[in-house]
């Protein structure tokens, strides 16, 4: 028996013991255990990076080496395999425009994670930025989108519906609900070569507790073919993670527990959390806060917070419609050592 079909087997006799679990009614939920163990690692600790415009590491955790290869070109190597999972990044704000980032594979390792900082007119600029590392672990889904809308990888048991141009759902299993969760998406090669389209990525809820919404437009707001990306989608369960769902208004429509969001001027909001972020990284997506469509689109960008347990987002029109900041509803995740 070959290595390969001896873990299919594996995992079928994993699965068929989840469901006579699921049968007995009052296992019902030691049989969602089983499977959710079965498919989605346990957390070997978070991957993040906070890096600044020179390619220093400012702060992350299962961080080798940050390398600055030229203007807007970096890399980020981690301390194991990264090959396989999915890369969410944002930028910090350090110019009177919003940048953008964008992430693919390695090109030095399997470790690394390569990122560009664009302006908005796609060409490639120096910028800061936060990157966050999804695997599948701790029940936390992901998946990666390629250029055709076909679904490159993804955690166990997700797929993909192509809704028309630019518009996708991406579909969990039965025992992944994620309707509690945040859904973070960036604009990504799904193996190690260049994004060359300064385009953008937009989420929201699905059909059901298992579904997430997804829309890729270019930089005029149009919906967009061609696009791919990476969604990662980060829930309250998820070790030192803080997740909120905000809506335009400030006010934080889901999410953990000890964190909450206002909103202080047209365009900036807060995160606020019941511990110091310091060393934490902050990614963040324009999205609907339910299964409405995320019509208009946004740039988002991190900024430093009033005080050590919060942290800013700095919310702008595209710059096809002027760059000034708007009030939009956003999905952000705090990930932290």
């Amino acid at each position: 028996m070959s290595r390969m079909h001896g873990s299919f087997v594996r995992q079928g006799v994993q699965v068929a013991a989840a469901a006579a679990f699921l049968a007995a009614g009052s296992l019902a939920q030691a049989g969602e255990d089983v499977v959710k163990s079965t498919f989605f690692h346990r957390s070997r600790g978070n991957l993040f990076a906070v890096v600044d415009a020179a390619g220093t590491l400012v702060s992350g955790n299962n961080v080798a080496s940050v390398a600055h290869l030229a203007i807007g070109q970096y890399e980020v190597v981690f301390t194991r395999n990264v090959r396989r999972c999915a890369y969410i990044a944002t930028t910090t704000n350090a110019y009177s425009q919003a940048m953008q980032a964008y992430t693919a594979g390695g090109h030095t390792s399997d470790r690394g994670v390569y990122v560009e900082t664009k302006n908005q007119g796609g060409g490639l600029q120096d910028g800061p930025f936060n990157l966050v590392v999804s695997c599948g672990e701790n029940w936390s889904p992901f998946a990666v989108v390629g250029y055709a809308g076909e679904l490159v990888r993804a955690s166990y048991g997700a797929r993909l519906t192509a809704l028309g141009s630019g518009r996708y759902e991406v579909r969990f299993p039965w025992f992944a609900d994620v309707a509690g969760c945040a859904y973070l998406a960036t604009v990504g090669d799904p193996n190690d070569e260049l994004v060359f389209n300064p385009s953008g990525v937009y989420t929201g809820s699905g059909p059901n507790d298992h579904t997430v919404y997804i829309e890729t437009k270019n930089p005029g707001g149009g919906l967009q073919d061609g696009v791919p990306f990476h969604l990662a989608v980060l829930c309250p369960s998820a070790p030192k993670t803080r997740v909120l769902v905000v809506g335009t208004d400030g006010i934080p429509v889901r999410g953990d527990a000890f964190t909450t969001s206002f909103r202080s001027a047209l365009g900036k909001y807060t995160l606020v959390a019941n511990k110091a972020l310091t060393g934490c990284a902050t990614v963040a997506t324009r999205g609907s806060v339910d299964d409405a469509v995320p019509f208009s689109p946004t740039t988002l960008e991190i900024v430093p917070g009033p005080a050590p347990n919060t942290v800013g987002i700095d919310e702008r029109q595209l710059l096809f419609f002027g760059g000034a900041p708007a009030d939009e509803s956003f999905h952000a995740a705090i990930v932290c050592k």
